[in-house]
C-alpha cells in the first residue's frame, strides 16, 4: 500500500510518452525535482493522516482468536446511497485447530461508543448463543468441535460503518473500502488476522444500476433487478487474507486491456475511473502491461493470472494493493511508480503476506524496492541509483532511518506504517543484493514468493533470512539483525595514503566507524566498494569488509591513483566523511586514547618504510614497565593496546606513565596517564 497522507512520497516518475522516452530515461535532474516534490507532499499531508487512527481497532486484534481457521466467506451486501446504508449478510466457513472447540471469536465492531447499534443484527448457523463487546463477537458453538472439523456461522446486520484505521469503508459520492491493518473488522466480521488466509471469497453486492461495483477475483454474472438495482458477483478462488477484501463503487468508465505473457497466455486488465478520467487513463496505465512482463520476468509468473489485474479510482490521497483490483487515488503519468508500487504488492502482500504487521516491511519494503527494480528495467542502471540514492539527500534522513525496520509496536497503526518500513525496508533490500551478489539476489526474489513454504501463505523476516542463507549459503544472520531489528546506520571517516614496500604498490585505506560518537555504540559488519581511478576511463575496484571501530587495509595497486572512491554507487545505507588524503608518511607517535584511562589504551603509530619497531612502557621514574612490541613491520598506521599491566601480568598503581617507540635511530616518546 502507499499511503500518502500519511507514508510520504508521492512516487513521481518518469513521462511515458514514446516520442520523448529516450530523453527522459537520463535525466537525473528530473528524478531529483520528483522527488523534492514528493517529500513536500508527505510534510503537508502527514498531520492530516494521524488524526485518522482509532486506538481500539489495534486493541482488538490482540483478543483470543486461536483454536480454528476461517476457509471461506460468503459476503452479501446491499448498499443505498439514499439513505446511506450497508446491509450485509455474511457466511463464513471455518475449521477447528484443536480438540475440544466449543467457542469462538470473531473481530467486529460492537459499536458502544456510537449512537446507532446496527440493526437487525443476528447470528444463525452451528451456534447456540453470542455475545458482541469490545469489538468482539464470541459465539458459543451448537456442539464441540474436534480438529479438522468444519462449521458454518452466519451473521446480518445493517447500518453506516464507520471510518476508522487508515479509512475503512466510506461513502463519498461512492463507496469504497481501505482494511489494512485492522479495519475490516468495521464493515464485515471476520477473524482480522493477515496470517490466516481465507480459501477463497465470493463477493455478491447489490447496488444501485447507476453505479458499477469493482471487487476481487472475476466477475461471475451481473443480475438486473426490477427495481432499478443490480447484483454483482465477484468470485476469488485464490486465498485472501481479510485486509485485501475490497469494494470500490461508483459512476465508473471501464476498460479493458490485456497482459499477453507466454506464447498463448492472455489476461484482461481492467480499469475502472471516473468518466472525466478517461482520456487521462489511457495514457498513464499505457505502462501497466510492461510492468506486468518485467516483475513476471523477475518474480515469476503473476500469481493471479487465472483472474485479473484491475485498477479503481477511489477518494483516498494514497493506493492500496487490493487483491487483483488495487485501488487508486489519482490518475496521472506521474503516479507511474505507484503503480508499480501497487502492483509488486500482487507478490509481495498478496501472494505472499507478513504474518504479523511487525514485520510489515515485508510487504512494503519489497514493493518500494520494486519501483526501483521497475525504473532499472525500463530506464537504465544509472536512473536506477538515481531513485535509490535520492531517499540519501532527503531532510528526514534522521527519522526516516534512524528507526529500526521490524515494528515492535503495533498498538498505533500509524507507528505500523512509519515511512522508514518503507525507505529503510528497500535499503534492506538494496545492501542485500551486494552482499550476496547479483545472481543470487535476483534468484531470491524470484523463487522466494513462489517457494511452496511461502506462495499464497505467510511470511516472517527469520524465514526470508534462512531462505536467503539457504540460497546464498552464506550467514546472514547479522545481515538481518543489524538492519532489520537493529536502530541507525553507520557513519564512516576514512582515508587513504600511497606507498611502495618492496617494489609492491600499496594504497593503505584506513576506515572508522563513528556512530559511537552519536550515541549509538553497535558496529556494522558490510563489504564497501573502494575504487581507484588512474585515468578518466581506467580504474579498478576492490571490496572491503569492514566490521570493526577502526580497521585498516594495505590494497596492493598498480600505481598511485588520481583519486579513490569509497562506495562510489551507494550500495550502503550511510554517511560518509570527506577522506583524509596523506601524501607523505612520516614517522609520528600519537597521543594515546583514550587518556586518561582506567582499564586500556590504544596507541597509534606511523613508520614511513619497514624496519624494526620497540615500543616500551616507562614510570615516572623511568623504569621500565613493560615491552609492548619489538617486530618487524612494513610501511603504514599501526595501533597497539596497552591493558595497564607489567610484564608479569600485574596491574600497575595509578599515575604518569611514558610510552616510547623506537624505529632505526629515531626515538620518540609522549606521556600518558593512568587512573583507576
Amino acid at each position: 500500500m502507499k499511503k500518502f497522507n500519511m507514508k510520504g512520497q508521492l512516487y513521481l516518475a518518469i513521462l511515458i510518452f514514446t516520442q520523448i522516452l529516450y530523453a527522459q530515461k537520463n535525466d537525473p535532474e528530473r528524478i531529483l525535482q520528483l522527488a523534492k516534490r514528493s517529500q513536500e507532499l508527505y510534510e503537508i499531508e502527514k498531520e492530516n493522516f494521524e488524526k485518522r487512527f482509532l486506538y481500539q481497532l489495534s486493541r482488538s486484534s490482540f483478543s483470543d482468536l486461536s483454536g480454528f481457521d476461517q476457509l471461506y466467506y460468503e459476503l452479501d451486501f446491499s448498499i443505498s446511497f439514499k439513505p446511506q446504508n450497508l446491509h450485509g449478510k455474511v457466511t463464513g466457513v471455518f475449521q477447528s485447530t484443536i480438540d475440544g472447540l466449543k467457542q469462538v471469536n470473531l473481530n467486529f465492531d460492537s459499536r458502544e461508543d456510537l449512537p446507532t447499534k446496527w440493526s437487525n443484527f443476528k447470528v444463525s448457523g452451528d451456534v447456540s448463543n453470542y455475545s458482541h463487546a469490545n469489538w468482539i463477537l464470541s459465539i458459543d458453538l451448537d456442539q464441540t468441535y474436534n480438529a479438522g472439523d468444519t462449521f458454518s456461522l452466519t451473521i446480518e446486520y445493517s447500518g453506516i460503518p464507520r471510518e476508522s484505521g487508515l479509512k475503512g469503508f466510506w461513502f463519498e459520492g461512492g463507496v469504497y473500502t481501505l482494511s489494512e491493518p485492522y479495519a475490516a473488522q468495521t464493515w464485515w466480521p471476520c477473524k482480522d488476522d493477515p496470517s490466516d488466509k481465507l480459501d477463497s471469497v465470493q463477493i455478491s453486492v447489490t447496488v444501485p444500476d447507476t453505479v458499477i461495483v469493482a471487487s476481487n477475483g472475476l466477475l461471475k454474472e451481473v443480475i438486473y433487478h426490477s427495481d432499478n438495482s443490480k447484483t454483482y458477483l465477484w468470485k476469488e478462488i485464490y486465498p485472501i487474507t481479510t485486509y485485501l477484501v475490497s469494494l470500490a463503487i461508483d459512476n465508473y468508465a471501464t476498460y479493458t486491456d490485456y497482459f499477453i505473457y507466454e506464447s498463448d497466455g492472455k489476461m484482461p486488465i481492467e480499469y475502472y475511473i471516473r468518466p472525466s478520467q478517461f482520456q487521462a487513463a489511457q495514457e498513464a496505465f499505457q505502462p501497466i502491461p510492461r510492468m506486468l512482463e518485467i516483475y513476471s520476468n523477475l518474480f515469476g509468473l503473476y500469481p493471479f493470472i487465472k483472474e485479473k489485474y484491475g485498477q479503481a479510482y477511489f477518494t483516498w490521497g494514497g493506493a492500496m494493493e487490493h487483491q487483483t483490483c488495487t485501488s487508486i487515488g489519482q490518475v496521472g503519468t506521474h503516479w507511474e511508480t505507484v503503480y508499480a508500487h501497487e502492483l509488486a504488492h500482487q507478490w509481495f502482500g498478496n501472494l505472499v503476506t507478513c504474518r504479523d504487521w511487525h514485520n510489515i516491511w515485508m510487504n512494503e519494503g519489497f514493493a518500494k524496492y520494486s519501483e526501483a527494480l521497475w525504473i532499472e528495467a525500463e530506464y537504465g542502471t544509472s536512473a536506477f541509483h538515481e531513485y535509490v540514492n535520492n531517499t540519501l539527500n532527503s531532510s528526514n534522513f534522521d527519522s526516516w532511518f534512524v528507526e529500526p525496520v521490524y515494528r515492535y509496536d503495533t498498538d498505533n497503526p500509524y507507528n505500523i506504517f512509519s515511512y522508514t518500513v518503507y525507505v529503510k525496508g528497500m535499503w534492506v533490500l538494496h545492501m542485500l543484493r551486494h552482499v550476496v551478489g547479483e545472481s543470487i539476489f535476483f534468484s531470491i526474489m524470484h523463487d522466494y514468493p513462489n517457494d511452496p513454504e511461502f506462495s499464497f501463505k505467510d511470511v516472517i523476516t527469520e524465514e526470508f533470512r534462512d531462505f536467503c542463507e539457504l540460497r546464498s549459503g552464506m550467514k546472514l544472520d547479522w545481515f538481518f539483525e543489524q538492519w532489520i531489528y537493529e536502530p541507525y546506520y553507520p557513519q564512516y571517516d576514512w582515508g587513504y595514503y600511497f606507498y611502495t614496500f618492496e617494489n609492491q604498490n600499496y594504497l593503505r585505506l584506513e576506515i572508522e566507524q563513528k556512530q559511537i560518537d552519536f550515541g549509538y555504540d553497535h558496529l556494522y559488519k558490510m563489504p564497501i566498494d573502494i575504487e581507484f581511478f588512474y585515468g578518466p576511463n581506467d580504474s579498478e575496484q576492490v571490496v572491503v569488509w569492514d566490521s570493526l571501530l577502526t580497521q585498516s587495509f594495505d590494497i596492493p595497486i598498480r600505481e598511485k591513483p588520481i583519486t579513490v572512491l569509497f562506495d562510489r554507487d551507494n550500495w550502503i545505507l550511510k554517511k560518509v566523511n570527506v577522506p583524509v588524503v596523506s601524501e607523505d608518511l612520516d614517522f609520528q607517535l600519537l597521543q594515546n586514547y583514550p587518556n586518561p584511562f582506567n582499564l586500556e589504551t590504544w596507541i597509534k603509530y606511523k613508520i614511513p618504510v619497514g624496519g624494526t619497531i620497540d615500543i616500551y612502557i616507562y614510570n615516572a621514574l623511568g623504569q621500565k614497565v613493560r615491552t609492548l612490541l619489538n617486530k618487524d613491520q612494513s610501511p603504514g598506521i599501526y595501533q597497539i593496546r596497552w591493558d595497564g599491566k607489567d610484564e608479569y601480568g600485574k596491574v600497575v598503581a595509578s599515575g604518569i606513565y611514558i610510552y616510547q617507540i623506537r624505529f632505526n635511530d629515531q626515538v620518540l616518546s609522549k606521556k600518558m596517564m593512568l587512573i583507576k
